[in-house]
């Protein structure tokens, strides 16, 4: 089970996989393909989750006495799932015992709170109708399982209508920050890597658009989370901390 765990975490395969390392000469690249792919994480990215995942985390909180967090303290870890709200709640991973069983719990309280906080980004449903208004495919890979992603999808009119691709956490055999996933969403549109830009706001995401080939671009749309490093030391292409600068800087290559 430890081995099969190991394998298959996340984190364990940041540890493998070749880091990113960042190529200046992106936008001059891109710019000169005749047809372009932008593929974006979900959480953290496209839509603020922070509010319906920290509520399933409380309730787990709730249950055993204690108090709830304020919905800002999830929201550094909004990108690592069920394992990051976990560790915030109850201080626990996924090398303690009882993790599997708190796993279940908490997704099941998600799952009925799927839609009731969570909302676009300020400012991302607009760049995605700036996509769609230039004809230029835009798709989903997420590590949320399709049984969680779906529903979301599906009660998001943009996002039901126009999303190209979605890739989710258990549609392929690795999640990110495995290629599998982008190479995945790319391939199954008929877009080659210099083609393909992928959006993220995670080391893992920028990891795994790297390893497959894309250009990379990271962004922290919540410039008060300061648990993780600073977006320069991701490995990606170029990052952005607003939603106007992401605009601006694909707006360049995009025009």
């Amino acid at each position: 089970m430890k081995n099969t765990l190991e394998k298959y975490n996340p984190d364990i395969q940041a540890e493998i996989l070749p880091a990113p390392v960042a190529r200046s000469f992106w936008a001059e690249k891109w710019s000169s393909c005749s047809k372009k792919l932008v593929l974006l994480d979900l959480d953290g990215t496209i839509l603020d989750t922070a509010g319906d995942l920290g509520s399933a985390a409380n309730q787990l909180r709730n249950r055993r006495g204690l108090d709830s967090l304020d919905i800002d303290s999830y929201r550094p870890e909004v990108s690592r799932g069920a394992r990051g709200m976990i560790h915030v709640a109850l201080n626990k991973d996924w090398t303690d015992p009882d993790f599997e069983q708190l796993r279940l719990e908490f997704l099941d309280a998600y799952y009925n709170n799927l839609l009731n906080q969570t909302d676009f980004i300020p400012g991302m449903e607009e760049f995605l109708s700036e996509l769609i208004n230039q004809n230029i495919k835009w798709g989903i890979v997420t590590n949320k399982y399709q049984k969680y992603a779906k529903p979301i999808i599906d009660g998001i009119k943009i996002l039901n209508k126009h999303c190209s691709v979605l890739v989710c956490g258990d549609t392929t055999n690795h999640a990110k920050p495995h290629p599998e996933p982008v190479l995945h969403a790319r391939k199954s549109l008929t877009f080659e890597g210099e083609e393909t830009i992928y959006i993220g706001d995670d080391p893992r995401d920028i990891q795994s658009g790297y390893n497959a080939g894309c250009w990379t671009h990271a962004v922290n749309f919540f410039v008060e989370n300061n648990k993780k490093p600073h977006l320069s030391e991701w490995g990606s292409d170029d990052f952005s901390i607003t939603v106007q600068e992401l605009r601006n800087k694909l707006g360049l290559v995009l025009a």
